[in-house]
C-alpha cells in the first residue's frame, strides 16, 4: 500500500488518488461516505481514522483490506536493468520474450515481495525484454570471465549466448549449473527430448514458433502441411519471418539448416517477402493488404492477437511447433540457498502464467491449450553441443541474408 495512505488521510483524498479502493468501502459498509453527495459535502474534511473509529471498525483491519485490493489491482512490476545498483549482485536476471515479459515480471515481482524479508542476504532481480538485451547483454556474456560475473539464476530466451561453445567451455562444461526440472513433464513434451541429458539447463518453457496463413493472400495454393513446404518455390516473395535487413529469427532458420543443409536457405530466403516483428505481422495478417504477405512465422502467442481470426488460418505444421526455448541457469553452488525461487519459477503456480500467455508449460498440472494432436519440435540438444551456435548463426546469414537483401532491392 502507498505511504501516503494513513489514518489522517482525508476521504476525498484517498477516493481521488485511488478510485479502485470503493469496493472496499462497499464492503465494509461505508458507501455513503463515497457517494456523490458526501464526497462532496463530508468527505473533503473527514479523515480516515476519524470515520472508521466513529462507526468502530478496527483501523489496522480496514488498512489491510486497502493493501490487499491494491495489490490484487495494482501487482508490482519487477525493475529493469538499468534500475538495479551496479554494487548488488543479482540473484535473479530474467530477459523474456515480447508476450511473456509482462506476466512473468508481475509474477515474479509479486513472489519476491511476500518472500523478501525473510531472505538473507535480501534478493535481487530485473526483468527485461529479450529483444531489448540481444545486442547488449548477449555481448556482454561473450567477454564474462568469472562466474562471480553472473547472476545466481539466469532466465533466458531463444538460442543466445549462453548456448555459444565460448561460454559453455568456460561455465557450462565445469559444472557450475544444475538442472531443477521437476521430475514428471507434461503430456505435449513426450518424445521431445527437451531434458537437458546432462542435467546443466532447466527448461521453463517455450515459445512456439507457428505459421499464419493469410487466406485472401494465398489464393488457390494449398497451405503447408509441414515446415519443409515453405521451401516450395510457389511461395516465392510470400513468406514474412520475424527480422529485417540485419538479422532473422535463427530459431526459424537453425532446423531448415539442420535438416536440409545450405541449400534450404537459398530457398527459404528467396521465399521471403520481408522480416518484421511479430507485433506487426498482427497487423497485417488478414487485413486485405495488397503488399502482405501469405504466410507469417510467428509465435502463437502472437497469432491470437490477430484482430481478424475469419481472414487466416493458424497452422501447427504437421512435425511440431518450432520451439524456441525458454531456459534457466542455475548457479550449483547457490541452488540450495535459492531453492524456494527456484521451486517458484519451476512450479504450478508460474506454469499457469506460463500457459496463460500461450507458453506451453513443462509442468503436468497445466492445460497448454494447444490444438488437439498438436506437436512440438525441438532442435535437440546434441545438435547444440556438437556444434558452436555462434558459428552456425554466422553460417546461416552468410548464406541467407544476401539472398533477402537481393530480392528486396
Amino acid at each position: 500500500m502507498p505511504d501516503t495512505i494513513h489514518p489522517e488521510m482525508r476521504i476525498a483524498d484517498l477516493v481521488a488518488a485511488h478510485p479502485e479502493t470503493l469496493p472496499v468501502f462497499a464492503a465494509y459498509g461505508l458507501e455513503e461516505l463515497v457517494g456523490e453527495e458526501a464526497l462532496r459535502l463530508l468527505a473533503p474534511f473527514l479523515t480516515l481514522g476519524t470515520a472508521l473509529r466513529t462507526r468502530e471498525i478496527p483501523v489496522d483491519k480496514f488498512l489491510l483490506s486497502l493493501r490487499q485490493h491494491l495489490h490484487q489491482t495494482h501487482p508490482p512490476e519487477a525493475p529493469a536493468l538499468h534500475e538495479i545498483d551496479t554494487s548488488q549482485r543479482l540473484s535473479l536476471l530474467g530477459l523474456l520474450p515480447c508476450g511473456l515479459k509482462v506476466p512473468f515480471g508481475k509474477a515474479i515481482a509479486s513472489f519476491f515481495q511476500t518472500n523478501q524479508a525473510e531472505a538473507n542476504p535480501p534478493l535481487t532481480y530485473a526483468v527485461e525484454g529479450n529483444v531489448n538485451q540481444e545486442l547488449s547483454y548477449y555481448t556482454f556474456v561473450d567477454q564474462v570471465e568469472s562466474l562471480d560475473e553472473l547472476p545466481d539464476i539466469i532466465v533466458s530466451s531463444d538460442f543466445n549466448a549462453f548456448f555459444y561453445r565460448r561460454f559453455r567451455q568456460r561455465f557450462i562444461d565445469r559444472g557450475h549449473f544444475v538442472d531443477v526440472s521437476p521430475p514428471r513433464l507434461h503430456s505435449a513434451f513426450d518424445g521431445t527430448g527437451i531434458l537437458d541429458p546432462l542435467g546443466q539447463f532447466t527448461m521453463l518453457t517455450v515459445n512456439p514458433l507457428i505459421i499464419v496463413a493469410d487466406l485472401e493472400r494465398v489464393g488457390n495454393r494449398p497451405l503447408p502441411r509441414c515446415w519443409a513446404d515453405l521451401l516450395d518455390a510457389m511461395w516465392q516473395h510470400s513468406i514474412t519471418l520475424r527480422g529485417d535487413r540485419q538479422f532473422f529469427c535463427h530459431a526459424v532458420l537453425l532446423p531448415f539448416f539442420k535438416e536440409h543443409g545450405a541449400s534450404a536457405m537459398t530457398a527459404l530466403a528467396r521465399n521471403v517477402l520481408r522480416g518484421q516483428h511479430p507485433a506487426q505481422m498482427v497487423k497485417e495478417a488478414g487485413a486485405d493488404r495488397p503488399d502482405g504477405a501469405a504466410l507469417y512465422v510467428m509465435p502463437d502467442f502472437f497469432a491470437h492477437k490477430i484482430a481478424r481470426q475469419d481472414k487466416v488460418r493458424i497452422i501447427w505444421p504437421e512435425d511440431g511447433g518450432l520451439i524456441s526455448p525458454v531456459t534457466m541457469l542455475v548457479k550449483k553452488q547457490r541452488a540450495t540457498q535459492l531453492k524456494a525461487v527456484t521451486d517458484f519459477l519451476t512450479g504450478a503456480e508460474l506454469a499457469k502464467v506460463f500457459a496463460g500467455a500461450w507458453f506451453p508449460s513443462l509442468h503436468p498440472q497445466v492445460n497448454n491449450a494447444m490444438p488437439p494432436n498438436a506437436r512440438l519440435k525441438w532442435l535437440g540438444w546434441d545438435y547444440l553441443r556438437d556444434n558452436d551456435l555462434a558459428d552456425l548463426n554466422a553460417a546461416i546469414d552468410a548464406i541467407f541474408l544476401p539472398v533477402v537483401r537481393a530480392g528486396q532491392a
